[in-house]
């Protein structure tokens, strides 16, 4: 069953050299994109912290 698409947002990342290649080198590992590598790598570090979205794509309790 495919996922639903949702609406994505762009953003502009400004990072060290040593970090970016370490990005490139985890995403390859995996298989992964860079983008997909950076979704995986803030959910895993969202979890550690637990904290949850509302399934919008909002930590649960903050408002706009």
């Amino acid at each position: 069953m495919a996922r639903p698409k949702s609406k994505t947002s762009a953003t502009t990342l400004k990072m060290t050299p040593e970090v970016r290649t370490l990005w490139e080198r985890c995403a390859a590992e995996e298989h992964r994109t860079l983008t997909n590598m950076f979704e995986v790598m803030v959910r895993t570090y969202a979890k550690k912290l637990r904290i949850q979205t509302d399934g919008g794509g909002h930590p649960k309790g903050v408002s706009e």
